[in-house]
């Protein structure tokens, strides 16, 4: 298919570009070639679906395309990019990715809520980076930390959830007590 098809295709018929995305999964250049010119595009649709196709491939271009769409002014393509990197967590390269994605924890409500569903799929690597956000001013950087936190359920992050459960913020401390609850019914079945 030429560039004309794909948006066309990618505007128009989205299941069938998912089905055509999936099948190119195992030619990682023809994706990194199609995601980096809708990259360029001034549609932010388009630029969101190169996210969506770089999700297929798992390797340090896809990685760095990602990383750059992260900072897109389009918060749609944002989320995208978010998203993508929380797909298939690389945790060799993680230390970049989540940095970047924890700077998403300020962006728009949605992009941040993206971010963060993506830094709990890092799982433990990414508990200093939301134990941190956990001390940030902003109510939505914390309650999205706290709730990345508490379905990571690492035994690490004992004592910062404990310590969230004096935060003003209400969902903060929801979170936190939904974190501590989900550890200690790990316990629980753990001495069983």
């Amino acid at each position: 298919m030429n560039l004309q098809e794909w948006r066309r295709l990618l505007q128009e018929d989205p299941e069938q570009a998912e089905h055509r995305i999936s099948a190119l999964g195992g030619d990682p250049e023809h994706l990194h070639t199609l995601a980096r010119t809708l990259l360029q595009d001034s549609d932010p649709g388009l630029r969101a679906w190169a996210c969506r196709i770089l999700a297929e491939v798992r390797d340090a271009e896809g990685l760095s395309l990602l990383l750059h769409a992260l900072e897109d002014p389009e918060p749609e393509v944002r989320a995208a990019a978010a998203w993508a990197l929380g797909i298939h967590p690389v945790v060799e390269q993680g230390d970049s990715v989540i940095s970047a994605l924890q700077r998403r924890l300020e962006d728009q409500p949605w992009v941040a809520w993206v971010a963060a569903e993506a830094l709990a799929r890092y799982g433990e690597a990414a508990l200093e980076a939301l134990i941190d956000s956990l001390h940030h001013p902003h109510p939505q950087v914390r309650i999205l930390a706290a709730r990345a936190l508490a379905r990571i359920a690492s035994p690490r992050s004992i004592p910062a959830l404990m310590a969230a459960l004096e935060d003003p913020s209400l969902l903060v401390r929801h979170f936190a007590e939904t974190g501590l609850d989900r550890l200690s019914e790990a316990q629980w079945v753990w001495l069983r």
